[in-house]
């Protein structure tokens, strides 16, 4: 969509996790998830076992909760929803 996206806090919280983890640069943590987090984020899928439907597809990059609490577990925050 044209215009400014919206900074979530809880999205800066997981890409400052990804930025730790080495997967996201400091540069594109904005508090919006993008393409560049959605990338960050499948590799951390994949960092926890999970991969994509069909075989050698990659994991998806939109978080769940296992992929979350894991995250939050080794980072500090806790995910409620």
């Amino acid at each position: 969509m044209p215009g400014t996206p919206v900074t979530y806090a809880a999205t800066a919280t997981v890409e400052a996790a990804l930025v730790d983890e080495g997967l996201l640069t400091k540069g594109c943590r904005d508090g919006h998830y993008g393409t560049t987090t959605v990338t960050a984020m499948s590799q951390w899928q994949e960092r926890c076992g999970f991969r994509g439907r069909a075989p050698g597809q990659p994991a998806d990059g939109i978080p769940g909760r296992t992929t979350l609490t894991r995250l939050g577990a080794k980072h500090g925050f806790t995910v409620t929803h």
